[in-house]
């Protein structure tokens, strides 16, 4: 597998953690008084891992296509 490729799955894989351990967090504040801090910043937040997924994402499933190499015409010559 290309490293492209994996650095794409792990930042996928790092989103979708950090997003389990954010809602995690939230989840287990006994306050209903935080929900009304916490609620707006879950929507940014979620866009912002939602960008991150994205991006991890595009590296993961993107073909990369080696460029066929370059024969100079000095050396052609010789």
């Amino acid at each position: 597998m290309q490293k492209s490729r994996v650095v794409g799955v792990l930042i996928c894989l790092g989103t979708v953690l950090a997003g389990c351990a954010f809602i995690a967090g939230i989840v287990l504040q006994h306050e209903l008084v935080v929900w009304a801090i916490a609620v707006p910043v879950i929507i940014g937040f979620f866009v912002v891992l939602a960008l991150g997924f994205w991006i991890g994402w595009i590296m993961a499933v993107t073909a990369i296509e080696i460029p066929p190499e370059v024969i100079e015409e000095s050396e052609s010559r010789t």
